[in-house]
């Protein structure tokens, strides 16, 4: 009984192994080359081009490549399954014809002969965003803003002369966003030069697009000066996040919110929707720019209580009972946007730099000089309850 047991099993074990061994193997092997596509057509777009065909009758088919080389001299290839009957070629800089081989694969790996085609792409994204791109002047520097219609990933390179006249790099920024927007700041009122180029993932680069402005006036205020205030129907502190921790420069601390914390005497005109409100002083009534806050980093990026819609109000003179009257909106329907668009906890990196980078809130040009600042959390990433920043 034991020898038949032995048997079966080695019996088992051989038969297992010859399966494997023939699973690993093409179903079809030959050194006979597949049929090419036929019935191509040819759709252009930005930056490359759509290709559909018909499969040859051949059973063993494995998947159609296509070879090309693209504007910066790099030779590419891009495989499509037999089980789609298209594919795109990209990663073209300019509007010139380019050379696409198409090559059947079976099984066995072997190649069928080439089916040569041209192709000729529509103006890429790099250029597309470059002749939307407009510079304007801003608060200590200029302000840049364009659309990516094809939502691209490419980057924004910016260049302007040091003081001792060498152009030199000063900013690079990652963007696939339909529409953007970004800022260099940090210089004088003087008319000051900049250009700027656009460069996609295959190395591609835009003509250099120039600008001169005078950049507006703004100074820091000093932050030594910031109080932290307590009004009714403010929120309160918690876990050791106090107020003041906005404005000590490390943004490793912050202000946090108990969780769940709801107002008991919801003013009328956010009654329904449990927003945060806190209250700080700037120390001196100042005409405000632009203010800036971070979200609390690491996983908590984007996500829990983080700010995502929000309101900042300003006033010259504070009320006692803790309501809006007298208050100016500085800034309204305010939004912290994730550049990913991915769901909670889901990072890109453009999304982990656009976290370090902070959140920059435009105060609309008509606000009256003010003294006081209140930050409304309509709602956080994670919804209502709570907010840390």
């Amino acid at each position: 009984m034991k020898n038949i047991h032995f048997y079966c099993l080695l019996l088992c074990f051989v038969v297992c192994t010859s399966c494997d061994d023939d699973i690993r193997r093409p179903l079809v092997a030959d050194d006979i080359p597949p049929g090419q596509v036929t019935d191509i057509e040819i759709k252009s777009i930005s930056g490359g081009a759509d290709i559909t065909y018909a499969l040859p009758g051949d059973d063993d088919i494995l998947y159609v490549v296509a070879r090309f080389q693209r504007t910066t001299g790099e030779m590419a290839s891009v495989k499509s399954s037999v089980y789609n009957n298209s594919l795109t070629v990209e990663g073209f800089g300019d509007t010139n014809e380019y050379q696409v081989q198409l090559f059947t694969v079976d099984q066995s790996e072997n190649e069928s002969e080439p089916v040569d085609v041209v192709i000729k792409p529509k103006t890429p994204p790099i250029q597309l965003i470059r002749e939307s791109l407009s510079m304007e002047a801003d608060f200590g520097g200029m302000h840049l803003y364009w659309e990516n219609e094809a939502e691209a990933p490419v980057s924004l390179i910016v260049l302007t002369d040091n003081e001792i006249g060498q152009t030199e790099q000063i900013e690079v920024r990652y963007s696939s966003r339909k529409e953007d927007d970004f800022a260099v700041r940090g210089y004088d009122t003087i008319p000051r030069s900049f250009s700027v180029f656009i460069r996609d993932r295959y190395d591609n680069i835009s003509e250099v697009k120039e600008t001169t402005v005078s950049p507006l006036f703004e100074q820091l205020l000093d932050k030594n000066l910031h109080a932290p205030m307590s009004l009714p129907h403010d929120a309160p502190d918690a876990f050791g996040w106090v107020m003041s921790n906005l404005f000590n420069d490390d943004i490793g601390s912050g202000f946090h919110t108990p969780q769940g914390w709801k107002d008991d005497d919801p003013l009328p005109t956010y009654e329904g929707q449990d927003p945060h409100f806190f209250t700080f002083d700037l120390g001196v009534t100042a005409k405000l720019s632009r203010l800036k806050f971070w979200q609390r980093q690491g996983s908590w990026i984007y996500f829990h209580g983080n700010p995502r819609y929000y309101e900042i109000w300003g006033t010259d003179q504070l009320n006692s009972d803790g309501s809006f009257d007298g208050w100016t909106k500085l800034v309204e329907n305010g939004e912290v946007i994730k550049p990913s668009g991915q769901p909670l906890q889901q990072n890109s990196s453009e999304d982990v730099d656009a976290a370090a980078r902070g959140e920059e809130a435009t105060i609309i040009s008509s606000a009256p000089p003010v003294r006081f600042i209140r930050f409304v959390n309509l709602q956080s990433w994670a919804g209502p309850g709570t907010t840390y920043l």
